[in-house]
């Protein structure tokens, strides 16, 4: 990579049109001068990190009225340190030890997280409505960490209820990504946020979203806006600051004032470049953008037309393949058309068949990684010319 700007990339082999955007964190494109000319003016001030100077709580302020869950606010620095903390939050608030998560989600790199991480390392044994077997995804974490946390199939309701039966009065909270978006795009099915509310508060426990990816991908009031869910702690980051090093753990009052409390019933949560300030620049031009009444009503416009047509595309070309999106976030499942729902489905997709049109579309300019974003920087135009693209790479694998 040399450089990045709008929605293209140029690297030392050429050109491309971005469809990656960092992970789906620069949802109002690479290098957009307002955001870039915000960090350029905080640090004119020569304050970097372990001061405050308004700029979090103005930041802080503004969350609070786009969030529905945000009535309180602390900035970490990354995605894995706001779900690591949220975990510690929820147990210090109701002094229990397990965390119920569910399999093949993913929440960074903690200990606690590197459980059945993803679609390949879940448990494929579960026959449904029981705890899964808990699948460790790396040399380095504690064998007593499992001990810690259940795991569940996704969209599993009766397995979640399996898991509360087994552990409890220890339950502390429930961990889950609202869209899926690290295993293509999968949505939930009707009523199983709402289900897995009711229960969470059943039982005393703090429900979390991880809203690393899908927070502003889907709307200034996020996934659990879309689905009319609201947790009791939210992570936030990437698109939050427009991919620089700021991201945000949000709730209610009651839960959030576990943070700094003296004593066992209280949590400590801090770091040096937590809330730091260019990342807090970067963060506030990036709301008062996408805040725009327009933003969002255009943005996806352009990103359900271009799904449309990719999907006509497959159909046309005869590459199997489904297109499943949520906002300006999107999934590519080769080898299918049908609808992707659980993660038995993506483990049993021809491997080599997506491999071969992936490969292709790079060697056709567009890029990306492990997940897809329409950004604001992409006109109708770039659209089109990416599906011209992705046209040509699917022909070839045909």
């Amino acid at each position: 990579m040399q450089r990045a700007e709008g929605c293209r990339i140029q690297t030392d082999e050429g050109e491309f049109i971005d469809m990656f955007m960092a992970h789906g964190s620069n949802v109002v494109g690479h290098g957009r001068p307002e955001v870039v000319d915000a960090i350029k003016e905080s640090l004119g001030t020569g304050v970097i990190a372990g001061y405050e100077t308004g700029l979090g709580a103005e930041v802080a302020s503004i969350l609070t009225q786009l969030v529905p869950s945000a009535q309180a606010v602390r900035f970490v620095a990354s995605g894995s340190e706001a779900a690591h903390a949220m975990m510690r939050i929820a147990r210090a608030y109701t002094q229990r030890d397990i965390i119920i998560r569910i399999d093949g989600h993913f929440h960074g790199g903690s200990d606690y997280a590197m459980f059945n991480q993803l679609a390949p390392a879940i448990d494929a044994d579960n026959p449904g409505g029981q705890v899964s077997r808990p699948i460790i995804r790396t040399g380095g974490v504690p064998a007593v960490v499992a001990d810690t946390i259940a795991v569940v199939p996704w969209q599993d309701i009766d397995a979640l209820h399996t898991a509360f039966a087994a552990y409890e009065g220890r339950v502390a909270g429930v961990l889950l990504t609202p869209i899926d978006y690290n295993n293509g795009c999968i949505v939930p099915e009707r009523d199983y946020l709402a289900q897995v509310r009711d229960a969470a508060t059943a039982h005393g426990a703090v429900l979390m979203f991880d809203e690393v990816l899908s927070g502003f991908k889907t709307g200034t009031d996020c996934a659990q806006g879309m689905f009319g869910v609201t947790p009791d702690l939210t992570a936030l980051s990437k698109a939050l600051s427009s991919s620089m090093p700021l991201s945000a753990i949000v709730g209610s009052v009651d839960v959030m004032s576990t943070v700094m409390r003296p004593g066992l019933t209280g949590t400590i949560q801090g770091g040096t470049y937590a809330g730091n300030i260019p990342g807090l620049a970067a963060a506030k031009a990036t709301l008062d953008l996408v805040r725009a009444p327009d933003f969002y009503p255009s943005l996806y416009d352009r990103a359900e037309a271009f799904y449309r047509d990719l999907r006509d595309m497959f159909a046309r070309v005869g590459l199997p393949a489904t297109v499943q999106h949520a906002g300006c976030g999107f999934g590519i499942y080769v080898g299918t058309t049908e609808p992707v729902v659980n993660y038995a489905q993506v483990r049993e997709f021809d491997g080599e068949l997506r491999r071969q049109f992936f490969a292709a579309c790079i060697a056709n300019g567009v890029y990306f990684h492990t997940d897809f974003t329409v950004s604001d920087a992409h006109t109708p135009e770039d659209l089109h010319e990416v599906l011209t693209r992705m046209e040509h790479a699917a022909k070839t694998v045909v």
